[in-house]
């Protein structure tokens, strides 16, 4: 590549970067007039204000999910408005069971916890939670995979919680609270 060639290059690459800070002033501006909390603040540097933005459609996402879908090991199930009596009555609690008998334990309701943060190797975990032994630590995965709290990746073998298992959890922690609360008066 000659000299010339590199400068044109160059030249390009200066006229691409200020269309795109053009772009992104653009972009700025439309976020402003709309109200969003996102924003980009370009000067010297690029500063992003990313955290409100994640926490919102965080908040956002959560909520909706929580209220109309449920996502397990096996695939998703849109809820949809109340239930009605005649529904209510013909529940089988047999699942319901299942799950609470997999919360039963406080072993069980740690493995959770960690979980919640991310997937983890079971070596991670037994890093974590000490007191348990390993035996004792796959056999809790197993019932909290059982109850469809849990999944193991296939290939990789990390253990993932599931949209019922952080419902589970929160759940299990709303009584915690609940009971602790209670003891205090």
């Amino acid at each position: 590549m000659s000299e010339e060639d590199i400068k044109e290059e160059i030249k390009k690459l200066r006229n691409e970067i200020a269309s795109l800070k053009e772009q992104l002033r653009e972009a700025q501006e439309r976020r402003k007039e709309r109200g969003y909390k996102f924003y980009i603040d370009i000067g010297n540097n690029i500063r992003e204000s990313v955290e409100d933005a994640l926490e919102s459609v965080a908040e956002s996402i959560h909520g909706e999910l929580e209220k109309s879908i449920f996502i397990g090991p096996r695939g998703v199930k849109i809820i949809k408005g109340k239930v009605s009596e005649k529904e209510e009555a013909a529940v089988d609690f047999s699942k319901t069971s299942e799950i609470m008998n997999a919360l039963s334990h406080e072993h069980r309701l740690k493995i959770l916890k960690e979980l919640m943060s991310g997937g983890k190797y079971v070596n991670e975990l037994q890093e974590k939670l000490q007191e348990i032994t390993t035996s004792t630590l796959l056999s809790h995965l197993k019932i909290l995979e059982e109850a469809g709290l849990v999944v193991q990746e296939k290939v990789r073998g990390r253990y993932l919680i599931t949209m019922p298992g952080r419902t589970a959890y929160k759940m299990a922690f709303r009584v915690a609270r609940f009971v602790e609360e209670s003891d205090l008066e």
